[in-house]
């Protein structure tokens, strides 16, 4: 139950002056930005908009020995030449070369390596782009069973990286008894990728290389030169276009 006394109401002012006198507390500055905030000399602090943070984007590239810099240096590899050049791009990009060199999508390459190993142990739900590359490594495989190795590395990379663009490049151009089977590995790779809706690049059809004695290739006729590297960083750059800009 409460008494009839009450409290005399000290006025707002009067209770502000009277803490500053008692407890020496400033009072509150004046934030209004304009020429009167400035007579008294004091700089105002304007907060700057904080950019949104940008997540970022993955490449990872599957491939074989033309992706290793097998014949010149992984320093002077393409997926390496690709990684410099979007350095410098406002989106943060990490390209993750896990070529090996013998592997294909069935060839069993250094480390028991195959297209499918490979992406077991790079590919994940952080993963934006997937590029697959090759494999001539694959010569003499049954057309049937290359074209269904293919379709279980998609459909791998498609549960791994849902939402992950996907790319697959043929095999380079053979000028020797090799063409015919590059022809089969570049038409399986083909139907497979167009099966599940996924780009299909082809170095062959696009003579990516215009002959055997194309300055592109190293003295064995058949990996990149230095010169080749950059040709192939340059074309499979346009292709991938520019990194995305995705919010965090």
């Amino acid at each position: 139950m409460t008494s009839g006394f009450r409290r005399p109401l000290i006025p707002a002012a009067a209770l502000c002056a009277f803490t500053v006198a008692a407890a020496g507390c400033a009072p509150v500055a004046d934030q209004t930005i304009g020429p009167e905030s400035q007579q008294d000399n004091r700089s105002v602090q304007v907060a700057m908009p904080v950019p949104k943070p940008v997540a970022t984007e993955r490449i990872v590239i599957i491939g074989d020995s033309l992706s290793t810099g097998y014949g010149t240096s992984p320093e002077e590899a393409w997926p390496r030449l690709l990684s410099d050049d979007l350095h410098s791009v406002q989106v943060p990009v990490e390209v993750i070369n896990a070529a090996m060199n013998g592997a294909g999508y069935i060839a069993v390459g250094d480390e028991e390596a195959t297209f499918q190993t490979q992406i077991k142990g790079s590919i994940n739900a952080s993963t934006d782009v997937v590029v697959f590359f090759g494999s001539d490594n694959d010569a003499g495989q049954d057309p049937a069973e290359l074209h269904a190795a293919v379709m279980d590395a998609l459909q791998t990379t498609k549960t791994l990286a849902p939402h992950a663009k996907r790319v697959v490049i043929g095999p380079l151009p053979a000028f020797d008894s090799a063409a015919s089977d590059i022809d089969i590995i570049r038409d399986q790779e083909r139907m497979a990728a167009l099966d599940v809706g996924v780009e299909f690049v082809d170095p062959v059809a696009e003579h990516w290389i215009p002959g055997p004695d194309s300055a592109l290739l190293g003295p064995d006729g058949e990996h990149p030169s230095s010169e080749g590297q950059q040709f192939l960083k340059g074309k499979i750059k346009a292709t991938l276009g520019e990194p995305r800009d995705r919010p965090v």
